[in-house]
């Protein structure tokens, strides 16, 4: 995607860096070491990617300061066409300089004439609703709400303050986000838990009458679904992130600042403490509880309850070095099989010697 040219400097300041180079360099994009041109940013994380990103034609280079010792005595003899900025943590700079480059949201009071919004909707002067929206009665939405194409907000739903729902996003009835709250296209905050008894041969649904609740900041991948809480709350904590294809079941209590990477599931009524990662296709079942900074690792299988700070690996999870220990095992059976064998074979022909 196209965008206009930016100054080095700028986003040098935007990034909290310094410049060491020409500070009226323009840039047009920025692009990894590999897809850079002479119209580039890139950045380098280390001294490793330092050396490919100065043999790149990109004509500006993210830097941390560990490598400015090795830039700035050679800066004569380095590419005079180049420039830098020089960064204590590369990767939030990184971050706060493609804000820069984003596009931005629609913002401002404005009412597409094709959304559908309920006459006794609160709404504050700033929120921008886009085509095919629609807002159920009773809803309240906050200071610079954007609604884009398609979302949906339910009976009594709250949204907060600067927060975005990106197209057919849907809030359901009586759930409430939190400031700063971004759901992506296709999620579901407050679809019906999975709740059933059988009767006989039949099974018989459980009324879901509760709802979730969003703290502040929190992100929603696209088409993740979030179920609302058999009675109370399905709760998720403020900060936490969560990618996309992810299902949290009904009651979850999650904590504050968690990441939750993709196709990650959790059956009802578990709670996760604060900080907690869980890696992609994860899955964790219900009421246990997971102990605040808690990692459990991609594929993990977990169906008991963690302390604070476990590493858990594998199916099912148990301590992640001892997971490793065993994976190293399972590929030395073969060989460790053949010796067996072979040792059989010779006591077998001991044995038949007289």
């Amino acid at each position: 995607m196209a965008h206009a040219g930016r100054r080095v400097d700028e986003l040098a300041a935007a990034a909290g860096g310094t410049v060491v180079g020409d500070p009226g360099a323009v840039v047009a994009r920025v692009a990894a070491v590999d897809e850079a041109d002479d119209q580039a940013l890139t950045f380098a994380v280390d001294e490793r990617w330092l050396v490919k990103a100065l043999a790149s034609p990109a004509r500006a280079i993210i830097v941390p300061k560990a490598a400015h010792e090795i830039i700035v005595p050679k800066a004569e003899q380095l590419d005079q066409s180049k420039t830098f900025i020089v960064v204590d943590d590369v990767r939030r700079a990184l971050a706060l300089i493609l804000q820069k480059f984003s596009p931005p949201l629609p913002q401002g009071e404005f009412t597409h004439p094709n959304a559908v919004v309920a006459s006794d909707v609160s709404r504050a002067h700033d929120v921008w609703i886009g085509a095919g929206v629609v807002v159920c009665e009773g809803a309240i939405l906050q200071h610079g709400v954007v609604l884009l194409p398609g979302s949906y907000v339910g009976r009594n739903a709250l949204i907060g303050a600067d927060s975005v729902l990106h197209p057919h996003a849907v809030v359901a009835d009586d759930c409430i986000l939190g400031k700063e709250c971004v759901l992506q296209a296709g999620c579901i905050i407050g679809s019906d838990g999975f709740g059933f008894v059988r009767v006989g041969a039949e099974q018989m649904k459980i009324p879901q009458i509760g709802n979730v609740i969003l703290g502040d900041r929190v992100e929603v991948g696209a088409c993740t679904t979030i179920d609302r809480a058999v009675t109370n709350s399905t709760t998720v904590g403020t900060g936490t992130k969560i990618d996309n294809l992810v299902q949290i079941a009904h009651n979850v209590r999650i904590g504050d600042d968690c990441t939750i990477c993709a196709q990650v599931g959790i059956a009802g009524s578990t709670q996760l403490g604060d900080h907690v990662t869980i890696g992609g296709q994860a899955g964790v079942v219900g009421h246990i509880k997971i102990g605040e900074g808690s990692i459990i690792y991609a594929g993990a299988q977990v169906i008991a309850s963690l302390p604070p700070h476990s590493r858990v690996s594998g199916s099912y999870a148990q301590p992640h070095r001892s997971d490793l220990e065993q994976k190293v095992l399972l590929r030395k059976l073969p060989k460790l099989f053949e010796q067996v064998r072979m040792l059989m074979n010779a006591l077998e022909e001991t044995r038949k010697k007289p």
